[in-house]
């Protein structure tokens, strides 16, 4: 490590990426990639040794992985390597990467196809590895996400602030699935992209995006919500402003580009007129939603349904009264502290909203409420909160505030942090890896 040459080679490369990237761009990389790297080692560790602890949970990881696209090889030693990144949810992705839609199999419509299409377009000079391509488009797109996200923080609060910020988006449980076959880093990437784009005036970009971004995933639409904020209130460097006095007048006078904003439910249509080609049946997205059991509710409602329950398991362990059994498999203790865990995720959200009210953009602010008022809105019957803190990550406001709060305590708030996020983040891996929960 005290070798003078590789002290020359190691800041010759830095130069050279300097000079390529620029030097804001180049910090912003050397960030990312450092708390991307370490996070990722945190989850890669953990998930190996839950398998090599626990075994492959065979007949679990039979009934929901049908077609063994998570072992692709056949070789455990192998395919402990690629386990944790590849759970739940993934199969889907692969299937439909590697056979498309289907009218016989319609819960397929409820995965939106740009994550799977760039999957299919990277495994074809890797000789049809659907795999390793999805983890290529994961790892890619996770290290862009990271790198954009502290060049725009560091514009705005300076780089310290930034690493931070860019620091607590990597450890974050949730983050588990940056590196997974999810679609949460492209669609982290391509929002942040528009939001970052309609801030800077370029609302053709932003527009382009968020088209992009509604066909990645079906929160995707809404992105046009915190775009038209930041139309009207954003506080951009260009263009007519005006003396805000009253919340519900704008600061921004309407111009011909505002129409932009409009392409954005344009990737949603592309998808449904695809898929009346293929399955015959244009709105499968929005009835696909029944197979997996969810149904639509206002916020308020979800939210309810969450609480009633947890009392609903509590009064059932008690003997006070009968609650309608758990899926096959599932233990009622265990059922109730992941729900219970699930309410305090929701919680804590809304205590990082209200904590970052004033401390991000309004555009930002108002994306990171509808990040978490869409899942309330469609809650599961038996797990009303399922993968709320998954689909909470895949809009990053929420994270970029508790960064923000994280970086305010100082350095003695980040020693207890940063340990606390990255342990939490091995127990998610374990979960997920052994197939026991996808958080």
């Amino acid at each position: 490590m005290n070798d003078p040459s590789a002290r020359t080679a190691s800041r010759a490369g830095r130069g050279v990426v300097a000079e390529a990237l620029g030097p804001e761009w180049a910090l912003a990389l050397r960030e990312a990639a450092s708390a991307f790297l370490l996070s990722r080692a945190v989850v890669w560790i953990a998930g190996v040794l839950a398998i090599v602890l626990f075994g492959w949970a065979e007949s679990r990881g039979a009934r929901l992985d049908p077609l063994w696209a998570c072992r692709p090889t056949g070789t455990a030693g192998v395919d402990a390597l690629v386990a944790p990144g590849c759970r739940w949810d993934s199969t889907w992705y692969l299937e439909i990467a590697g056979g498309g839609y289907s009218p016989t199999d319609p819960a397929r419509s409820a995965f939106f196809p740009l994550y799977p299409l760039l999957v299919s377009v990277v495994s074809a000079p890797l000789g049809g590895a659907l795999l390793p391509a999805g983890l290529l488009v994961s790892w890619s797109c996770a290290l862009g996400f990271l790198t954009l996200l502290h060049h725009t923080v560091a514009r705005a609060r300076g780089a310290a602030t930034a690493s931070t910020v860019v620091k607590v988006a990597a450890y974050v449980p949730p983050a588990i699935f940056l590196s997974a076959v999810y679609t949460e880093a492209l669609f982290l990437l391509l929002s942040l992209g528009a939001l970052v784009a309609a801030r800077r005036d370029r609302w053709m970009l932003a527009g382009i995006l968020g088209a992009i971004g509604a066909s990645c995933r079906s929160i995707g639409i809404l992105i046009a919500i915190p775009l038209a904020v930041e139309y009207l209130w954003g506080r951009r460097g260009r263009g007519e402003t005006r003396l805000v006095d009253r919340w519900w007048r704008p600061r921004h006078a309407l111009r011909p580009d505002v129409l932009w904003i409009g392409l954005v439910p344009l990737g949603f249509l592309a998808y449904a007129a695809f898929l009346g080609v293929a399955t015959g049946d244009p709105m499968g997205a929005v009835r696909a939603q029944g197979d997996w059991e969810r149904h639509f509710l206002t916020p308020i409602g979800g939210l309810l349904a969450a609480v009633g329950v947890v009392v609903g398991r509590i009064g059932d362990l008690a003997g006070l009264w009968y609650m309608a059994p758990l899926a096959p498999g599932q233990v009622p203790a265990l059922a109730l502290t992941r729900d219970v865990v699930l309410l305090l995720f929701v919680g804590a959200a809304l205590a990082v909203l209200w904590w970052g009210r004033g401390r991000v953009p309004v555009s930002w602010w108002i994306w990171g409420v509808v990040s978490l008022a869409y899942p309330l809105s469609v809650p599961s019957f038996q797990q009303p909160l399922m993968s709320l803190p998954r689909f909470t990550m895949a809009c990053f406001p929420i994270v970029v505030m508790l960064g923000l709060w994280a970086h305010r305590g100082g350095a003695k708030r980040w020693r207890w942090l940063a340990p606390t996020l990255l342990g939490l983040q091995a127990a998610w891996a374990v979960l997920f890896v052994t197939w026991t929960w996808a958080p």
